[in-house]
């Protein structure tokens, strides 16, 4: 029989706020084998964030791509969470998990 893997949705998003460096290192701790992330690409640089929009997941307003990514790094998404970049994620996760992006 195959073991049972638990993927970690938007890192441990129950527990910390979705798509934050905190999310991500609760669900390694919490013992997840996969964490998955949502990105877009701003200026060059993969961002991890899931909505279109900023207000659901953050202090700011608008659509993210009408955003710079100074914008983007500037906001808070939640507890004192910036949106990461998917580097800082991949820095993060140091091979403790797979990354399903």
């Amino acid at each position: 029989m195959n073991p049972l893997l638990c993927f970690a949705h938007r890192g441990a998003s129950g527990h910390e706020p979705e798509n934050t460096l905190s999310a991500v290192e609760k669900a390694i701790i919490l013992g997840s084998d996969w964490i998955e992330v949502d990105v877009y690409a701003v200026e060059g640089e993969l961002i991890v964030i899931h909505d279109e929009r900023l207000e659901r997941t953050t202090n700011g307003t608008g659509s993210v791509m009408d955003k710079t990514l100074a914008y983007l790094q500037s906001l808070d998404a939640g507890k004192g969470q910036q949106i990461p970049s998917l580097r800082e994620v991949f820095d993060c996760v140091d091979h403790r998990a797979v990354i399903n992006v």
